[in-house]
């Protein structure tokens, strides 16, 4: 056999080699399964749509928006704390929401949170009015309020007569939102509360109300009281996990949200048994594979081992660029509450932004609750709000959208640990393009030139950099550099769109830094 030949046989050999060598770790890979250790869910790799996403909305509605009061905490404990007594709860924030109960409706053994139920009618919800309002608000994906504390579920099940679909509205809330959502393209998740019930009506239990009748007690749960403590009874862990995969079941979310409530160590076999069943749906259903199932669970603090989920971090942004995408999830209203109230203020646009821009800067996703009324219609101040971003978005998404950290996630004040009541304009935060070619420096608020110390000479080359222009505008923006710092001027008059900043530095080929 000739040289020339010889060599085609032994490349063509082992271009099979590696083929079949490819083709058989994809079919190993293929038939694997998660199991319930944590060495198998460490095999967990966030999706890029949700690392691509940055921004998701949700909601805080049930049958807490009816009483629609916060008192001295939130509207969405109202079934906690209209049963807690003077001094019973943590610096008495409780005392004021059983004060406006008993005013307003009446003593809790003779109304109690179930006879709520019937007043919850959602008679004006309107799924697609949702998604068109939070699309148009620039979601990427939506999460629905499946069940909350008080353990009424808000989709159809069978395994509660406490649903939306038996009482109340008499309708498959989650399911028709579901529907709604993914038609406008968004990615969809569900928000399960529940294992906290355990908890939750305690006070109801301590203080003998309608918790004591056993017809009620698939609603207020089974608890173990001892003195003022609760912990779940195995009948509450059974119901909780049967419920959270029926639910993960009969609507395939792309998202599943957990709260503190599962991070009692009671929950901890029953939890890595739903990780390891909806990472393996989530490969039957085609969204993803073996190490990369495409899907997300959020969790707070220890409930889930790094890496093996999502973690969240309420209400929070972290100091600096994370190992691993992480979520925020955050609400329209400031303080405590996140139930609707009438009149409510709700936060400015300029402090969403701000705040997303800061997440997404250290690599994370930014989940913004909103608070329906209980006939299902959004606040028109809400509505706006979701416009406002949305609008800023579709002028300065290239900064955040698809968007991936740099080796600094910002300068200016904040990013050296200064606190401040809002970001400045000598507040930076940088992301760029997947790519690698583009660096998006956001000025928090408008300035009349930036100083980036970062760009300086001998930290970049001038002649590396291809352009600079305004986001929005695509004016070209002058700069100079020098060794200290690249200081780029702004135009005259800022522009319309009028929140955060983002200025676009094209290079002509790697940024440095990654």
């Amino acid at each position: 056999m000739k040289i020339k030949s010889m060599c085609r046989f032994v490349f063509f050999v082992g271009v099979m080699m590696i083929a079949r060598g490819y083709a058989a770790k994809c079919q190993d890979t293929a038939a694997m399964k998660y199991d319930t250790s944590y060495v198998s869910l460490a095999h967990y790799k966030a999706p890029e749509w949700y690392e691509d996403a940055k921004i998701g909305y949700w909601v805080h509605w049930g049958i807490y928006s009816v009483p629609a009061y916060a008192g001295d905490h939130a509207a969405e404990w109202y079934g906690r704390w209209m049963y807690s007594l003077n001094g019973q709860s943590e610096n008495n924030r409780g005392y004021a929401t059983h004060l406006h109960h008993v005013a307003t409706y009446g003593d809790p053994s003779k109304f109690g949170y179930k006879d709520f139920i019937p007043m919850f009618k959602a008679e004006k919800f309107d799924a697609n009015k949702w998604a068109d309002i939070f699309s148009k608000g620039g979601a990427k994906f939506f999460t629905m309020m499946g069940v909350h504390h008080d353990n009424f579920a808000m989709w159809d099940t069978k395994l509660s007569k406490w649903n939306a679909m038996n009482m109340g509205p008499h309708r498959d809330l989650v399911g028709e939102v579901a529907k709604a959502m993914r038609a406008k393209g968004l990615k969809f998740g569900v928000s399960n509360h529940s294992g906290w019930n355990y908890e939750f009506f305690k006070f109801n239990y301590i203080n003998h109300y309608d918790a004591m009748d056993t017809a009620n007690q698939d609603l207020y749960g089974n608890p173990i009281i001892n003195g003022m403590n609760a912990k779940p009874s195995e009948r509450d862990l059974d119901r909780w996990i049967a419920r959270t995969l029926e639910l993960c079941d009969k609507y395939k979310p792309d998202l599943y949200y957990f709260d503190w409530d599962i991070n009692n160590p009671a929950f901890e076999s029953r939890r890595k048994e739903f990780a390891a069943h909806y990472y393996n749906k989530a490969i039957e259903w085609g969204k993803g594979v073996y190490g990369a199932p495409g899907v997300v669970i959020n969790y707070k603090d220890h409930a889930y081992k790094p890496g093996s989920a999502v973690l969240d971090e309420e209400r929070e942004a972290k100091g600096g660029i994370a190992d691993m995408v992480w979520q925020t999830d955050d609400c329209v209203y400031a303080g405590e509450n996140w139930g609707y109230v009438a009149n409510a203020p709700v936060k400015s646009p300029k402090t969403i932004i701000d705040e997303l821009v800061d997440i997404v800067s250290k690599r994370g996703v930014l989940m913004l609750s909103f608070a329906p009324r209980p006939d299902g219609t959004i606040p028109d101040d809400q509505v706006q709000l979701a416009y406002s971003i949305g609008a800023w978005l579709k002028v300065c998404g290239e900064a955040i959208y698809n968007t991936r950290p740099w080796y600094i996630f910002g300068e200016g004040p904040t990013s050296k640990g200064i606190k401040s009541a809002q970001f400045t304009a000598e507040d930076i935060r940088f992301t760029r393009n997947k790519a690698k070619t583009i660096l998006y420096a956001i000025a928090m608020d408008w300035p009349q030139q930036v100083t980036l110390e970062s760009l300086a000479i001998g930290k970049i080359d001038k002649n590396d950099i291809k352009s600079i222009s305004l986001v929005g505008t695509g004016e070209k923006l002058k700069w100079v550099q020098d060794k200290n710092a690249l200081t780029i001027k702004m135009p005259a008059e800022k522009p319309s769109y009028g929140y955060a900043y983002p200025i676009k530095i094209e290079f002509k080929g790697q940024l440095p830094g990654i």
